[in-house]
Protein backbone atom coordinates (compact mmCIF):
# COMPACT_ATOMS: atom_id res chain seq x y z
CA UNK A 1 0.00 0.00 0.00
CA UNK A 2 1.21 3.52 -0.77
CA UNK A 3 2.68 5.19 2.45
CA UNK A 4 1.24 8.68 3.34
CA UNK A 5 2.97 11.30 2.78
CA UNK A 6 6.45 9.46 1.93
CA UNK A 7 6.82 12.49 -0.82
CA UNK A 8 6.09 15.08 1.56
CA UNK A 9 8.87 13.30 4.21
CA UNK A 10 11.77 15.71 2.57
CA UNK A 11 10.45 18.59 2.81
CA UNK A 12 8.76 17.96 5.98
CA UNK A 13 12.00 16.92 7.88
CA UNK A 14 14.57 20.39 5.80
CA UNK A 15 11.85 22.40 7.67
CA UNK A 16 12.65 20.41 10.82
CA UNK A 17 16.06 21.15 10.63
CA UNK A 18 15.41 25.15 11.35
CA UNK A 19 15.97 24.19 14.70
CA UNK A 20 19.48 23.66 13.58
CA UNK A 21 19.57 19.92 14.21
CA UNK A 22 16.68 17.07 12.93
CA UNK A 23 15.97 15.34 15.97
CA UNK A 24 16.07 11.35 15.85
CA UNK A 25 13.03 9.38 15.24
CA UNK A 26 11.56 7.40 18.01
CA UNK A 27 11.88 3.65 18.02
CA UNK A 28 8.95 2.23 16.65
CA UNK A 29 6.54 0.55 18.89
CA UNK A 30 5.28 -2.62 18.51
CA UNK A 31 2.39 -2.97 15.93
CA UNK A 32 -0.99 -2.29 17.65
CA UNK A 33 -4.44 -2.32 16.13
CA UNK A 34 -6.07 1.24 14.88
CA UNK A 35 -9.23 2.46 16.47
CA UNK A 36 -11.82 3.45 14.11
CA UNK A 37 -14.83 5.47 14.28
CA UNK A 38 -17.22 6.28 11.61
CA UNK A 39 -19.31 9.22 11.43
CA UNK A 40 -22.40 9.87 9.60
CA UNK A 41 -23.77 12.84 8.46
CA UNK A 42 -27.37 13.72 6.05
CA UNK A 43 -28.02 10.89 4.34
CA UNK A 44 -25.56 8.99 1.82
CA UNK A 45 -25.86 6.79 -0.90
CA UNK A 46 -25.52 2.90 -0.22
CA UNK A 47 -21.96 2.29 -0.21
CA UNK A 48 -21.78 -0.86 1.59
CA UNK A 49 -19.17 -3.31 -0.21
CA UNK A 50 -15.15 -3.46 -0.58
CA UNK A 51 -13.38 -0.04 -2.48
CA UNK A 52 -9.89 0.99 -3.56
CA UNK A 53 -10.51 4.53 -3.56
CA UNK A 54 -7.75 5.61 -5.59
CA UNK A 55 -6.48 9.50 -5.46
CA UNK A 56 -4.00 10.65 -7.98
CA UNK A 57 -2.34 14.11 -6.59
CA UNK A 58 -0.88 16.74 -8.53
CA UNK A 59 2.97 17.91 -7.19
CA UNK A 60 4.63 21.09 -8.01
CA UNK A 61 7.07 19.35 -10.33
CA UNK A 62 4.07 18.44 -12.58
CA UNK A 63 4.11 15.02 -11.80
CA UNK A 64 1.18 12.79 -10.23
CA UNK A 65 1.61 10.38 -7.09
CA UNK A 66 -1.36 7.38 -7.06
CA UNK A 67 -2.70 7.20 -3.50
CA UNK A 68 -4.83 3.68 -3.24
CA UNK A 69 -6.86 2.60 -0.26
CA UNK A 70 -8.76 -0.09 0.58
CA UNK A 71 -12.49 0.41 2.60
CA UNK A 72 -14.74 -1.48 3.90
CA UNK A 73 -17.91 -0.64 4.70
CA UNK A 74 -20.93 -2.27 6.17
CA UNK A 75 -24.42 -2.01 7.10
CA UNK A 76 -25.37 -1.87 10.99
CA UNK A 77 -28.56 -1.00 12.33
CA UNK A 78 -29.12 0.66 8.63
CA UNK A 79 -26.22 3.02 9.11
CA UNK A 80 -22.89 2.66 7.15
CA UNK A 81 -19.71 1.86 9.53
CA UNK A 82 -16.66 2.48 7.37
CA UNK A 83 -13.42 0.62 8.27
CA UNK A 84 -9.97 1.73 6.59
CA UNK A 85 -7.77 -1.07 6.15
CA UNK A 86 -3.76 -0.70 6.66
CA UNK A 87 -2.83 -3.82 4.35
CA UNK A 88 -0.52 -4.40 1.27
CA UNK A 89 -1.44 -4.43 -1.78
CA UNK A 90 -0.72 -7.76 -3.65
CA UNK A 91 2.57 -7.47 -4.73
CA UNK A 92 2.55 -6.91 -8.03
CA UNK A 93 0.26 -4.07 -7.47
CA UNK A 94 2.16 -2.46 -5.21
CA UNK A 95 5.52 -2.67 -7.32
CA UNK A 96 2.96 -1.09 -9.99
CA UNK A 97 2.21 1.60 -8.15
CA UNK A 98 5.65 2.16 -6.66
CA UNK A 99 6.86 2.35 -10.29
CA UNK A 100 4.25 4.92 -11.53
CA UNK A 101 5.09 6.98 -8.78
CA UNK A 102 8.75 6.87 -8.88
CA UNK A 103 8.08 7.88 -12.40
CA UNK A 104 6.16 10.71 -11.43
CA UNK A 105 3.26 9.06 -13.69
CA UNK A 106 -0.21 7.89 -13.15
CA UNK A 107 -1.25 4.78 -12.33
CA UNK A 108 -4.52 3.26 -12.95
CA UNK A 109 -5.71 -0.50 -12.04
CA UNK A 110 -6.34 -2.79 -15.06
CA UNK A 111 -9.33 -5.14 -15.23
CA UNK A 112 -6.40 -8.11 -14.62
CA UNK A 113 -5.07 -6.02 -11.38
CA UNK A 114 -8.15 -5.49 -9.91
CA UNK A 115 -9.11 -8.80 -9.95
CA UNK A 116 -6.24 -9.96 -8.10
CA UNK A 117 -7.03 -7.27 -5.79
CA UNK A 118 -10.31 -9.04 -5.54
CA UNK A 119 -9.13 -12.66 -5.63
CA UNK A 120 -6.60 -11.73 -2.62
CA UNK A 121 -8.23 -9.15 -0.24
CA UNK A 122 -8.91 -11.34 2.05
CA UNK A 123 -5.40 -12.61 2.37
CA UNK A 124 -3.73 -9.23 2.31
CA UNK A 125 -1.06 -8.55 4.92
CA UNK A 126 -1.26 -6.18 7.65
CA UNK A 127 1.10 -3.28 7.30
CA UNK A 128 1.21 -0.91 10.13
CA UNK A 129 1.22 2.75 9.01
CA UNK A 130 2.04 4.00 12.84
CA UNK A 131 -1.76 5.12 13.24
CA UNK A 132 -3.45 5.45 16.60
CA UNK A 133 -6.70 6.56 15.69
CA UNK A 134 -8.84 6.70 12.60
CA UNK A 135 -11.78 8.93 11.93
CA UNK A 136 -14.32 8.15 8.90
CA UNK A 137 -16.84 10.63 8.35
CA UNK A 138 -19.59 9.56 5.15
CA UNK A 139 -21.62 12.70 4.19
CA UNK A 140 -24.53 13.11 1.99
CA UNK A 141 -25.75 16.45 0.48
CA UNK A 142 -28.27 17.08 3.30
CA UNK A 143 -25.68 16.93 5.80
CA UNK A 144 -23.23 19.41 4.23
CA UNK A 145 -21.75 22.22 6.46
CA UNK A 146 -21.37 26.02 5.48
CA UNK A 147 -17.76 25.03 4.92
CA UNK A 148 -18.11 22.55 2.50
CA UNK A 149 -21.38 24.21 0.88
CA UNK A 150 -18.86 27.70 0.27
CA UNK A 151 -16.15 25.65 -0.95
CA UNK A 152 -15.30 25.55 -5.02
CA UNK A 153 -14.18 21.69 -4.62
CA UNK A 154 -16.87 20.52 -2.57
CA UNK A 155 -20.02 22.60 -3.44
CA UNK A 156 -21.35 20.73 -5.85
CA UNK A 157 -20.47 17.15 -4.42
CA UNK A 158 -23.07 14.25 -4.26
CA UNK A 159 -21.25 12.79 -1.23
CA UNK A 160 -18.29 12.73 0.76
CA UNK A 161 -15.73 11.17 2.90
CA UNK A 162 -13.53 12.53 4.95
CA UNK A 163 -11.01 10.64 6.83
CA UNK A 164 -8.72 11.96 9.44
CA UNK A 165 -5.56 10.13 10.55
CA UNK A 166 -4.19 10.75 14.23
CA UNK A 167 -0.49 9.10 14.03
CA UNK A 168 1.82 7.62 17.11
CA UNK A 169 5.50 8.80 18.08
CA UNK A 170 6.93 6.69 15.20
CA UNK A 171 5.51 8.86 12.08
CA UNK A 172 7.22 11.91 13.26
CA UNK A 173 7.61 14.75 12.62
CA UNK A 174 3.75 13.63 10.94
CA UNK A 175 1.41 13.77 13.37
CA UNK A 176 -2.00 13.97 11.22
CA UNK A 177 -3.34 13.58 7.92
CA UNK A 178 -6.70 14.84 6.55
CA UNK A 179 -8.05 13.35 3.10
CA UNK A 180 -11.24 14.54 1.53
CA UNK A 181 -13.00 12.75 -1.40
CA UNK A 182 -15.91 14.89 -3.04
CA UNK A 183 -17.70 12.41 -5.14
CA UNK A 184 -19.08 14.73 -7.97
CA UNK A 185 -20.55 11.86 -10.76
CA UNK A 186 -21.15 8.27 -10.63
CA UNK A 187 -19.66 6.32 -12.93
CA UNK A 188 -21.89 3.39 -13.34
CA UNK A 189 -21.69 2.14 -9.79
CA UNK A 190 -18.88 3.48 -9.48
CA UNK A 191 -17.62 7.18 -8.03
CA UNK A 192 -15.43 10.25 -9.45
CA UNK A 193 -14.54 13.58 -7.77
CA UNK A 194 -12.28 15.89 -6.24
CA UNK A 195 -9.20 14.26 -4.07
CA UNK A 196 -8.26 17.00 -0.99
CA UNK A 197 -5.33 16.10 1.03
CA UNK A 198 -3.88 17.75 3.85
CA UNK A 199 -1.24 17.34 6.47
CA UNK A 200 0.09 18.25 9.86
CA UNK A 201 4.05 17.96 10.99
CA UNK A 202 5.82 19.49 14.24
CA UNK A 203 8.90 20.38 13.07
CA UNK A 204 9.34 22.76 15.22
CA UNK A 205 6.07 24.23 15.05
CA UNK A 206 2.90 22.88 13.44
CA UNK A 207 3.34 22.98 9.78
CA UNK A 208 0.01 22.26 7.43
CA UNK A 209 1.41 21.24 3.87
CA UNK A 210 -2.18 20.58 1.14
CA UNK A 211 -1.94 19.09 -2.08
CA UNK A 212 -5.08 18.80 -4.57
CA UNK A 213 -6.53 16.54 -7.09
CA UNK A 214 -8.77 13.64 -8.27
CA UNK A 215 -10.03 10.39 -7.68
CA UNK A 216 -11.59 7.34 -8.37
CA UNK A 217 -13.68 4.88 -6.33
CA UNK A 218 -13.55 1.38 -7.92
CA UNK A 219 -16.01 -1.44 -6.98
CA UNK A 220 -14.19 -4.51 -5.21
CA UNK A 221 -16.55 -7.23 -5.68
CA UNK A 222 -16.90 -9.87 -2.83
CA UNK A 223 -16.68 -13.66 -4.36
CA UNK A 224 -20.07 -15.35 -4.13
CA UNK A 225 -21.05 -17.52 -1.02
CA UNK A 226 -19.49 -21.26 -1.55
CA UNK A 227 -22.43 -23.97 -1.36
CA UNK A 228 -22.76 -26.83 0.89
CA UNK A 229 -22.14 -28.77 -2.56
CA UNK A 230 -19.21 -26.66 -3.46
CA UNK A 231 -17.82 -27.32 -0.27
CA UNK A 232 -18.39 -30.79 -0.14
CA UNK A 233 -16.45 -31.51 -3.58
CA UNK A 234 -13.59 -29.22 -2.30
CA UNK A 235 -13.19 -31.59 0.40
CA UNK A 236 -13.55 -34.99 -1.61
CA UNK A 237 -11.61 -33.71 -4.76
CA UNK A 238 -8.31 -35.64 -3.67
CA UNK A 239 -9.89 -38.81 -1.62
CA UNK A 240 -9.48 -40.41 -5.35
CA UNK A 241 -6.46 -40.06 -6.37
CA UNK A 242 -3.76 -42.60 -5.91
CA UNK A 243 -0.50 -42.77 -4.26
CA UNK A 244 2.57 -42.23 -7.14
CA UNK A 245 4.45 -45.57 -7.42
CA UNK A 246 8.14 -45.23 -6.44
Amino acid sequence: MWRPLSFLLPLIMALAACKGKVEGQPASPAPAATVQETKVLGTPPDLAGRWLSLGWIDVPDGGVVSAPMLWDIALEDGKPVMTHRFVSLPPALKAAVEKANADGKRWEPSPEELEQLRAGWDELPLEDQHVDKMTNEIAGRDGFDDVVKGEERSKDALWMVRERMDFNAAAAPVVRQVMIYSALAPSGREYTGNFDMATVAAAPFPIPVSYQGTFRLYRIEAPPPRGFLSRLFEGLAGCGRRAPSS
